[in-house]
């Protein structure tokens, strides 16, 4: 078994479409089964929307439970721009698994994520110049990779020349898919592998044969739901008369986003607005609009929740054959909402795009994508791309 730990669903739902690709059976969790048979198992966390000691101590414990399962080895899934409590989290599983040493690989040349130097590129440009400076949790102040890990002075920049330390947190340089692929070869199973997407492909590509793995479809019924939980792209969606792909859009209200509470009265007209543009036209989109929250702290957490919440009581009021939810929080809270733990991928729509099945259930499915990726056009036609 291959053991993953996701610091958000989303990037634990990437993951799984790779594995799946690579004709891996995989499964999605948040918790840690020990009866788990499959391939690979990810277990996704909340740990980059939580407190700092609180991501550390559910590292440790995770860390912990997998190692019981006695898998091939633990990667370290992370943000490929360095949001998240990265080195703390890595800190605490050093401890937990007895490891001397923690390989951080960033970016994700495939996406124009890329370290150059001891500066960090956006595509080519230096990352405290995009739109990841203005992140209400993590922004990238600065493009100095040891500052945007808001590490101190313990951990390491290495370059390929430089010989490989022994122990410690160390950050491997990597400009293209041949830098990963070194770094991979370089490392064994006396390191803890942490990186983005782009890094586990290279991994998986290394180490495992490839097999076949055949699923099952769920049932569908064409209504589609999406929840668009970051403003990461939000205010470059092309509304043509409050439609996007012709699919309509329905912006939180500002008083609801303003709200001190996520209790469902807040929400009740919206949601029930919102079904009824599915029953009328088996689609609707959830939005954030930019101009709501241009000049008012919001608190990231509370509205995720909250985007749940309405969520909820939209299903409450119309059956949905699908979710499609976009922001690793906001998906997040959404599963908590629907009392859902398991995920199994059916279908790699796009890099990073990932339909699945949610466990028990044979009527409603799931396809996540992290914010800051664009959505690929399969998913604006209805019914255009099913299950595998």
């Amino acid at each position: 078994m291959i053991a993953v730990i996701a610091d958000d669903l989303t990037g634990a739902a990437e993951l799984a479409g790779i594995g799946l690709n690579h004709g891996l059976r995989t499964e999605v969790s948040t918790t840690v089964d020990e009866h788990c048979n499959a391939d690979m198992l990810i277990i996704a966390t909340d740990t980059r929307s939580l407190p700092v000691d609180t991501a550390r101590e559910i590292m440790h414990d995770l860390t912990v439970q997998l190692l019981q399962l006695h898998p091939r080895f633990i990667f370290k899934k992370i943000d490929s721009v360095l949001r998240g409590h990265i080195v703390e989290e890595l800190q605490s599983q050093l401890t937990a698994s007895g490891l001397k040493r923690a390989l951080i690989i960033p970016g994700n040349p495939h996406h124009s994520k890329k370290l150059v130097g001891d500066t960090f590129h956006y595509n080519g440009e230096p990352i405290h110049l995009s739109d990841f400076a203005n992140d209400p949790t993590f922004p990238a102040l600065s493009s100095n990779i040891i500052e945007l890990l808001r590490a101190d002075g313990k951990i390491r920049l290495i370059k390929k020349e430089d010989n490989l330390p022994s122990t410690g947190i160390i950050i491997g340089a990597a400009d293209d898919e041949q830098d990963l692929k070194y770094w991979i070869e370089k490392t064994g199973g006396d390191t803890l592998l942490a990186g983005s997407a782009n890094l586990f492909s290279c991994l998986l590509e290394h180490l495992t044969p490839q097999q076949t793995v055949t699923t099952s479809d769920p049932e569908t019924t064409g209504r589609r739901l999406f929840v668009f939980g970051s403003t990461f792209y939000q205010g470059k969606l092309n509304l043509n008369d409050g439609r996007h792909n012709n699919i309509p859009v329905h912006y939180v209200p500002a008083a609801t986003i303003c709200a001190e509470t996520s209790g469902d009265n807040v929400h009740a007209l919206f949601a029930s607005h919102v079904a009824s543009s599915i029953v009328a036209g088996n689609n609707a989109i959830i939005a954030i609009n930019p101009d709501f929250i241009k000049d008012i702290k919001v608190d990231p957490v509370l509205l995720s929740h909250k985007m749940a919440a309405i969520v909820k009581q939209v299903i409450e009021h119309t059956s949905l054959h699908e979710l499609l939810i976009e922001g690793g929080a906001t998906a997040w809270a959404i599963l908590e909402r629907l009392n859902i733990e398991k995920l199994y991928p059916s279908k790699l729509i796009a890099p990073g795009v990932i339909h699945m099945r949610i466990a028990g259930n044979n009527q409603l499915c799931l396809t996540l994508k992290p914010g800051s990726y664009p959505w690929p056009a399969p998913v604006w036609g209805t019914n255009n791309y099913t299950c595998i």
